[in-house]
């Protein structure tokens, strides 16, 4: 059971995100396959093309001359457009004035139409008027009968009931007016907005992913599943921004409607997640970024309520929104140029990459204002740029992604013979420790003392139970105690020999005790000592042991002026199996050293080194 609860823990935190991107490419690999298979059962068919020429003034302004190519304003008011249509072949070859049976196709963007021709009523298309429902304010196309046989002018008047957004309707109006020749004209359009709303669908789908791996994660506890769940939801809205923008999606998804609010709700939570995103991968200004989320927050649930309580429209929102969002970008930037101040330098072009998604709509705000490009255009290349590099870099991380998992398996099941081998280590060291004629010794010193002096056979009595209790509870200790913790079992070790060797002398110089140390170092040296050392002397002799400490490390010395024996000859350390276990136990759970000094005739010195780093 625990190998297999460890399995679990090496799968969770190294192979969730291996899955998930194989599964997005999986995907990827399946959409664009049924996108080649399918495209080629229809081409898009020629239209042949319509355009006006004459000339335009802006509200009572003076007339100017339409030029192609001139920009011609949508929001500094009404826009009177006259002149005649000319007729245009597939090929784009001049035929003529158009008079004729087809409709021709105008794209309006939130402007109303009010058509003037010699002989005729005026025809109105006007996207908020009550006959096409209640605020149907949007994108679409409307189709327009001339039928007057005159060559005379006729006289567009174009309205704007909004002051912002939309500031090359007329433009694109211009650029794209066809004849409307029922399913093929649809199929051409739907066709020139086809690569572009598979795009976005990709990444809708491709968020599901993302979105279902952070699922995952929540209920396995992963840690990073919140910037997951961020992530996958920015994935999703810019796709629905992407798709929802494309050419055709009035003849995609009929309900004007549903196409405007879908493209407005996209843009404003691509923008809440984006800043969400940046925030929570924000260090130092952590705390700044999360405020202005927060408030950003509220600001787009007061704009998506008002049109619920008020007459406003959705789309009269957007300029408001608008400036919020710009002031939180503004706040974010300055986050993250102090993140990038403070940051090393391998890591401040990830601060740049974040940073272009906020700048690109900035872009995007002044361009649309100005004419420039319609939308957020600079924003979806932007997005689509980023989440291109970011794919490379997961598939080059895959392969160290492995790497890492195995190593982590491997470094898991030497963690585990490890342990083994430290609780082999630990029942060896205690049953050295633990010799049958020491037993024997004691027990028969504390028979002798029961006779001569009880009070010192209780004494006595009492030092071996708690010597016993040291080492037997070793046995369930897998980590390192305190220095004080074994002196106490060394004073508990001594006072049992004092009794059999009174004249040995034990001196103690703790100048350093709080640190850790491997259970059964010091009492099995000190025993050592005694018994290697002392017992081989006439009598008497000494054992100094001492604790300090240095810059680096942490020390114990045990010294004793014994017999001493030659280091030139080699320590068989299996004849010597707690000298063995110390040796072991002190690299393993303190990447700690033992060192043996000895002169034969003079003593031997033992030193302990522990380096500070390890401290636990």
């Amino acid at each position: 059971m625990p190998d297999f609860q460890k399995t679990c823990q090496i799968f969770k935190r190294k192979y969730m995100s291996i899955v998930g991107v194989l599964l997005l490419l999986l995907l990827a690999f399946f959409l664009l396959w049924f996108h080649d298979t399918t495209s080629l059962q229809a081409e898009p068919a020629l239209i042949a093309k319509v355009y006006f020429d004459g000339e335009y003034r802006i509200e009572g302004g003076e007339w100017q001359k339409i030029v192609e190519g001139e920009h011609i304003p949508a929001t500094k008011g009404d826009v009177t457009l006259r002149g005649n249509l000319h007729m245009l072949d597939p090929e784009g070859g001049y035929v003529g004035i158009y008079r004729g049976d087809l409709p021709v196709a105008f794209y309006t963007d939130h402007i109303n139409l009010t058509f003037y021709e010699v002989g005729a009523e005026p025809f109105v298309v006007d996207m908020e008027n009550p006959l096409y429902g209640d605020s149907v304010c949007g994108e679409g196309w409307n189709a327009c009968f001339f039928t007057s046989e005159s060559e005379e002018q006729i006289e567009i008047l174009v309205h704007n009931p909004h002051s912002f957004g939309n500031e090359t309707a007329i433009d694109e109006m211009l650029s794209s007016m066809a004849f409307w020749t029922g399913i093929e004209f649809e199929k051409s359009v739907l066709n020139s907005g086809e690569p572009q709303r598979n795009a976005g669908m990709l990444l809708m789908l491709v968020s599901l992913v993302f979105l279902g791996i952070a699922l995952f994660s929540s209920l396995i506890h992963i840690k990073s599943d919140r910037i997951i769940w961020l992530l996958g939801l920015v994935v999703l809205f810019a796709g629905a921004y992407i798709a929802y923008s494309a050419d055709g999606i009035s003849f995609w998804s009929e309900s004007i409607v549903s196409n405007t609010t879908v493209l407005g709700f996209a843009m404003m939570f691509y923008m809440l997640f984006l800043s969400m995103s940046i925030s929570h991968l924000l260090k130092a200004t952590r705390r700044t970024g999360e405020i202005t989320v927060i408030l950003l927050a509220v600001a787009n649930a007061v704009f998506l309520v008002l049109p619920v309580v008020t007459d406003l429209l959705f789309y009269d929102t957007w300029f408001w929104w608008i400036a919020v969002q710009i002031l939180a970008n503004i706040v974010l930037l300055f986050c993250l140029v102090k993140e990038f101040i403070s940051t090393v330098t391998k890591e401040r072009w990830f601060y740049i990459a974040v940073s272009l998604p906020l700048i690109a709509f900035a872009v995007d705000v002044v361009g649309t204002w100005k004419g420039a490009w319609k939308g957020g255009v600079i924003s979806q290349y932007v997005f689509v740029a980023l989440f291109a590099v970011a794919m490379v870099m997961v598939l080059k991380l895959i392969p160290q992604s492995i790497n890492a998992a195995t190593k982590a398996k491997e470094l898991e099941m030497e963690k585990i013979v490890l342990h083994a081998e430290l609780a082999e280590s630990r029942i060896s060291t205690m049953m050295s420790q633990i010799r049958p004629h020491f037993i024997y010794n004691t027990l028969g010193s504390i028979e002798q003392l029961c006779k001569l002096d009880p009070p010192k056979a209780g004494e006595l009595v009492h030092n071996f139970a708690k010597y016993l209790r040291g080492n037997f509870g070793e046995l369930d200790n897998p980590k390192p105690i305190l220095m004080s913790q074994e002196m106490e079992h060394v004073h508990h070790y001594i006072s049992i020999e004092n009794v059999r060797f009174p004249d040995m002398t034990f001196t103690f110089e703790m100048k350093s005790e709080d640190f850790h140390i491997p259970a059964l170092t010091v009492q099995p040296i000190v025993e050592n000592a005694i018994k290697h050392g002392l017992m081989k002397l006439p009598k008497g002799g000494t054992i100094h042991v001492v604790s300090y400490e240095t810059d680096t490390d942490y020390c114990i010395s045990v010294t004793d002026d014994g017999a001493g024996f030659d280091t030139n000859v080699l320590i068989d350390e299996r004849k010597h199996v707690g000298l063995r276990n110390i040796r072991e136990r002190l690299k393993v759970m303190v990447n700690g050293r033992l060192e043996i000094e000895s002169t034969v005739g003079v003593g031997t010195k033992v030193l302990v080194t522990i380096p500070k780093e390890m401290r636990k």
